[in-house]
């Protein structure tokens, strides 16, 4: 991001907003020096706890002497003190030691402002099944990124970066979320009840897309007139609507145990309830039909996940982890058992450096240009907008009428909100090559944004032979079966 502008090289009317601007980037260094000083002493109060249980131990030599009291006296004073939950202290106290002990240089970062606690937060998170000898490289990737993303932006892509870098938590995380998955009800307040559903990542993907496909198709079939017979309802509303009405009306397929554990046979089921609860919602909820849609041909419509797999991957050469849209990285057998599912592919060829989207292959070739933008910007490309890439549209950098060519190299992808921010306002978009964009504000400050897999592939170069280069030196017998 680039700095403040001088007044005078302004527009008068932008000035007291760049004025603003200026002090508000100022109040949030001050404050993310003053988290970084916390952190600090979190990590020492972790310190003095452990001398009192040394000095607890030393006291009474030779006595099985636990080491809770002196942490929760330290929680409770300090929880007491600030007026907050012991839950709240005991995170900061955990960050605070991680940052000292580990994660040095977003320590600096942190007191530098050059990042929020929020940003110290996702680097911690992301990075906290990794092995010590593969740390260093993934904090100097994240920081990287922490420069121009948001921090759910970084929460996401620091999973990926620290799944390139020890693909086996991928599998291991699965392996432990897999087991915990369950159903719960919270009752809410004046009649409303929240249904919480835990399940496999691409399961719950499908099921969010394929409830909101069917809530669209309600509103596109709403007679266009206010009538008694018009839907009104927003988004949001309707797919609570289908939600509820395929849960009470519907029945789940035979494939209902498709998310147990492989190693269970068709004649065992030793799944507890809350996982055979979780199993027959997910099927329940990817299969039925409601019967509010009969009309509309609701039970057509089908569960859409879109995954971004390296091809050596899926032929079982590499492990580099597949990516879910709208998730972050998923272990390979899924990806595999999606891959052999998909009625169609579509084969995205990306440059082999910097992995940017270049071309676009596949069987039907109408709407071509509109999933190349999808594949390259995944979601709305405004600096810390997430919304996803089909639910937005695709905008000429430089406007049709002035000349703006329909190509990679001049759309991007921005959700209405921001389209329309784009046209009606001071706000300029660059293109600056490689999926890269410059967004520059009235008050003529300067935001880079980078593509996904741009993100994603930075720092990659130099670490190991890039994927082209190991495919070339493979032996491999091309006559094979397909792994999936």
């Amino acid at each position: 991001m680039a700095g403040p502008v001088a007044p005078d090289a302004l527009d008068p009317h932008w000035v007291e907003l760049s004025s603003l601007v200026t002090r508000v980037g100022a109040n949030r260094a001050e404050m993310s020096r003053l988290h970084a000083e916390r952190a600090e002493m979190c990590a020492e109060a972790l310190d003095l706890i452990a001398r009192r249980v040394a000095q607890r131990q030393a006291a009474h030599p030779g006595r099985e002497i636990g080491d809770s009291i002196p942490l929760r006296e330290v929680l409770a004073e300090l929880a007491t003190a600030l007026r907050v939950g012991e839950r709240t202290v005991s995170g900061w106290l955990g960050d605070g030691a991680e940052l000292v002990s580990t994660y040095r240089a977003t320590l600096e970062a942190l007191r530098e402002g050059r990042i929020d606690e929020r940003h110290a937060s996702a680097i911690i998170d992301a990075g906290v099944a990794l092995d010590g000898d593969v740390r260093a490289e993934y904090e100097r990737r994240a920081l990287d990124i922490a420069d121009t993303a948001t921090a759910p932006e970084l929460r996401d892509t620091a999973r990926i970066i620290a799944a390139r870098l020890q693909p086996s938590i991928v599998d291991e995380g699965r392996r432990d979320a897999l087991a915990q998955r369950q159903v719960k009800t919270y009752g809410l307040r004046d009649g409303l009840s929240r249904l919480l559903l835990d399940a496999p990542a691409a399961l719950v993907q499908g099921v969010f897309e394929r409830v909101t496909d069917m809530a669209c198709a309600l509103e596109s079939a709403a007679p266009p007139d206010e009538t008694e017979d018009s839907d009104d309802r927003t988004l949001d509303q309707r797919r609570a609507d289908v939600l509820c009405d395929l849960l009470l009306t519907g029945a789940p397929a035979l494939g209902a145990k498709s998310a147990a554990p492989p190693d269970e046979t068709e004649d065992s089921d030793d799944r507890t309830l809350d996982q055979r609860r979780a199993d027959v919602l997910c099927d329940l909820l990817l299969t039925g039909a409601p019967a509010l849609g009969a009309k509309a041909g609701l039970g057509s419509i089908r569960a859409t996940v879109n995954v971004t797999v390296p091809l050596l991957t899926l032929a079982g050469l590499d492990s580099r982890p597949a990516v879910l849209h709208g998730h972050g990285p998923i272990d390979v057998e899924t990806v595999r058992v999606l891959a052999a599912a998909a009625p169609v592919w579509q084969r995205v060829m990306t440059h082999p450096v910097t992995e940017e989207p270049l071309r676009l292959d596949v069987y039907r070739p109408s709407g071509r240009l509109r999933r190349l933008l999808n594949a390259r910007d995944r979601t709305c490309r405004w600096p810390g907008c997430r919304r996803p890439a089909a639910r937005s549209e695709a905008d000429h950098t430089r406007a049709w009428e002035e000349g703006g060519a329909t190509c990679a190299s001049n759309l991007a992808i921005l959700c209405k909100g921001h389209h329309t921010l784009k046209h009606a306002s001071a706000w300029t978009v660059r293109h600056l090559g490689g999926g890269s964009l410059e967004f520059t504000s009235p008050t003529r400050r300067r935001h880079r944004n980078d593509a996904p897999a741009v993100v994603e592939a930075r720092g990659d170069v130099g670490l190991r032979p890039p994927p082209w280069r190991r495919l070339l030196d493979s032996q491999y017998d091309w006559s094979d079966p397909a792994p999936f």
